[in-house]
């Protein structure tokens, strides 16, 4: 039978088909092959033009379609010195979307590129950053060797490949190795290719931040796993292990660090910008590596995320000592995290996250650099406000939100984000496409492009939109460990690699031997000294956060009205099989659109655009079926405020992060915990007349019923004898409490916290009642109760 409705279906595809042999939107495999041959067409418009207007240079100028290299005059112009050391950047970083695509020809004719322009041993007097180099120019060539070398690849050279690609990494590696020779064993963030630091100004060296200290590990460790030699290991994993240790007692990592003392720079941090990769690299590097201790960094920093910074629609930027949330804004970059809980294995939540940054795309026609969900007020016009918004308007064209993209269409299969993906392939083709090349946006207010195409847009931008739609490729029938570096640069190891790796690696290298042993030996003399290298100790207080809802925003999007789902009617009745689980499962889509609505400001010159998953072609095939007006989940209006619990508080030993460890997804029922101790609890004041988080309308008899399950005096009311209808009446707002969220872990509307351990220490804010119920300023958690007690 399913044999006979796939016939159906691809019959009456096209039957309505036009010029390709598709239906535009329905994603059968003839418009899947024609997104995927305008991909490549796109990158090679981009690729062959660099190779012939701006080769040897490391980029090319998109508008001016010349080179694009180092600013010899101004050595302080680090965004543009940092990732361009004259080794051909743009070469280098698209071999392996070359190698994806199957290119063997242009494959080899790069390589050979290599072999003779290429400067062998990378004696280059150009300051670089070591993190960029590493990414771009280090993995780039690793990754290509692999393919080079691999005979289930469509590239396999053979015998005619003589590991050029390896020799050039490792001669790489050597020049960027001794940015790591500092006391405390973290990396500088500059080196000089051809002197290390010689005629470097110390103001170059002075700070880095924990994404570009800790995720050169790796890269360098897959070095060491091709040449055997483990010093290039060993050197960055003891970097990538100090930051780790340097976190806070809530297991949150600094965002910066100073590489001379170790000391962190700043209180907050996020998932983006500056701290994105060393989550990337911890869960990439346990699977890459078969590593248990860098899956238990995942973890556990994960669980940390989830529980202090995480919200409904993206992950904020906390404090590190409380998890407090401060610095009201997102960054494009921070895009990438939804595909990394993709392999994690939290797909709902990154499909909530992915939505966040859709809304951005709708809105602006990019990602900008930063935007604000809660933006500081401006009084003089309407111009600053908006500017406001987008503190930092830019679009390079980063490949942060299609890599995203990329990933849940794989875990789902789900055509929506084919649609979203479809749609940000166009727009490359219809707004950002040079005569040779492809041009970002210096404000995405304005429309103003910028004269630069970064090599990521041929790495990443361009490879992960091909990927999306080349459902056949290798890639996706490999079932090894493969891992896409931040880079986009596809990395594996085979079980050969690992045994002959086990049996010959080496460490013989006394400059590194040294050096090792000497920041070891200042690790154990501090720790004797007792000397807190980070910051301060915490308090053992019970810490609110607010979480008020943004009651003053309004609905002026065209099309959206509360309640209701803006759906056009499906003109295909008849084949109901077809849907997209986002669009048929609406309650929460428009959401954003409604909550955002003063901050998410479209360009005038955007004010007409139809959002991605509402475009009729789209919406008509795979649109629900069921109801024409499906409802929208209502938005809440009832205030919420968040407790963190510290030790000292139960009798339970239990360490904070063993809690609840691996649990992704809603609790749909109940759920034990050990004890309070290191637990967050988001807690929901409901009053008579509110929308909950769940979207309901609370009701007025069912606090009551709970009113009376307490009794006055435990809930501290000055008339033992008062009942609920009269205390309702003095004070009709007068709310009870229920746990919505427990260590970021979203419960449903009936589900239970069970507590094994009681109440022995606590503030006076803390207790039980009767009934079991933990008390928070004499008010109870309804859904929070004490084993004990039944």
């Amino acid at each position: 039978m399913r044999i006979i409705w796939s016939l159906t279906l691809t019959l009456w595809i096209s039957h309505q088909c036009f010029g390709s042999g598709f239906q535009k939107s329905s994603f059968n495999r003839h418009e899947l092959h024609h997104c995927r041959q305008e991909a490549q067409s796109l990158f090679y418009h981009a690729y062959d033009n660099y190779l012939r207007l701006a080769y040897p240079d490391d980029e090319l100028y998109p508008i001016r379609c010349r080179g694009r290299t180092r600013n010899v005059e101004n050595d302080a112009d680090l965004d543009r010195n940092d990732v361009m050391g004259n080794y051909s950047a743009t070469l280098v970083d698209s071999l392996t979307t070359l190698a994806i695509m199957g290119d063997k020809d242009r494959f080899k004719k790069a390589i050979d590129l290599i072999r003779t322009d290429l400067e062998p041993e990378f004696k280059i007097n150009a300051t670089v950053q070591v993190f960029e180099t590493t990414i771009r120019i280090l993995g780039g060539l690793l990754s290509a060797h692999l393919y080079a070398t691999d005979p289930a690849k469509r590239v396999f050279l053979g015998r005619e490949y003589d590991g050029i690609l390896l020799h050039r990494a490792h001669r790489l590696a050597d020049r960027l190795l001794p940015a790591y020779l500092t006391k405390t064993g973290l990396p500088l963030p500059r080196i000089n290719l051809a002197t290390e630091y010689r005629n470097v100004p110390p103001g170059f060296l002075q700070e880095n931040n924990a994404a570009a200290m800790a995720s050169p590990m790796l890269e360098f460790t897959l070095l060491s796993y091709l040449t055997h030699d483990d010093k290039y290991r060993q050197v960055t994993k003891y970097a990538f292990d100090k930051i780790w240790s340097l976190r806070s007692e809530i297991d949150l990592v600094p965002m910066s660090f100073s590489p001379h003392t170790e000391m962190a720079n700043n209180f907050y941090t996020g998932i983006g910008a500056s701290i994105d990769s060393f989550y990337e690299y911890a869960l990439k590097g346990a699977i890459l590596f078969q590593d248990d201790e860098l899956w238990n960094v995942w973890e556990l920093s994960y669980n940390a995320l989830r529980k202090h910074s995480r919200g409904d629609w993206f992950f904020s930027n906390v404090e590190l000592m409380s998890g407090h949330e401060i610095l009201p804004w997102i960054d494009s970059l921070s895009a990438f995290f939804p595909g990394l809980q993709v392999l994690a294995g939290d797909v709902p939540d990154a499909q909530k996250k992915h939505l966040m940054f859709l809304k951005l795309w709708n809105t602006y026609g990019g990602i900008p650099e930063r935007w604000e969900f809660d933006p500081r007020e401006f009084e003089n016009n309407e111009q600053e406000l908006n500017a406001s918004y987008v503190p930092l308007p830019w679009y390079p064209l980063r490949p942060e939100f299609v890599e995203t993209t990329y990933f849940l269409y794989r875990a789902t299969r789900d055509a929506f984000y084919l649609q979203v993906a479809r749609s940000i392939l166009q727009d490359l083709k219809n707004y950002f496409m040079t005569d040779c090349g492809f041009a970002g946006l210096q404000d995405v207010m304005t429309g103003q492009f910028q004269d630069r195409m970064e090599t990521f847009v041929l790495s990443e931008t361009l490879k992960y939109l091909y990927l999306t739609f080349d459902v056949d490729n290798e890639l996706h029938k490999d079932g090894s460990n493969v891992i896409f570096s931040t880079e986009a640069h596809p990395l594996w190891l085979k079980a050969a690699d690992f045994k002959r790796y086990k049996s010959s690696s080496f460490f013989e290298d006394t400059r590194y031997r040294d050096h090792l042993l000497r920041v070891q030996q200042r690790d154990a003399s501090l720790k004797s000294s007792n000397i807190n290298r980070f910051f301060h100790d915490i308090s053992n207080l019970l810490l609110y956060r607010a979480r008020y809802p943004d009651r003053n925003s309004t609905l002026n999007r065209k099309g959206i009205s509360t309640g209701t789902c803006p759906i056009m009617r499906s003109a295909n009745d008849s084949f109901q099989f077809l849907h997209s689980d986002v669009i048929r499962h609406c309650e929460r889509l428009f959401e954003i659109d409604y909550r955002y609505a003063s901050n998410l400001r479209k360009p005038s010159k955007l004010i007409d655009r139809v959002p991605i998953e509402l475009e009729s072609s789209f919406y008509h095939i795979w649109g629900s079926q069921t109801s024409p007006l499906p409802k929208c989940q209502l938005p809440p209006t009832t205030d919420s405020f968040d407790v963190i619990f510290r030790v000292g508080w139960s009798n339970s030993k239990t360490p904070p992060n063993s809690q609840l460890s691996g649990v992704y997804g809603p609790i749909k029922d109940s759920i034990t915990i050990e004890s309070l101790i290191g637990v967050r609890l988001q807690v929901e004041a409901l009053i008579p007349g509110a929308i909950d988080l769940h979207g309901e309308v609370v009701d007025a008899d069912y606090l009551a019923y709970l009113w009376e399950l307490n009794s006055p005096a435990a809930l501290g009311f000055p008339n033992p004898g008062q009942d609920f209808k009269n205390s309702a009446s003095n004070d009709p707002r007068r709310p009870i409490y229920r746990v919505s969220i427990l260590n970021g872990i979203q419960l449903a509307h009936n589900a239970t916290v069970w507590i094994n351990s009681t109440l022995d220490t606590s503030p006076s804010a803390l207790g039980m009642n009767h009934n079991g119920m933990l008390m928070l300023d004499k008010v109870p958690v309804v859904n929070a109760l004490f084993k004990s007690m039944f």
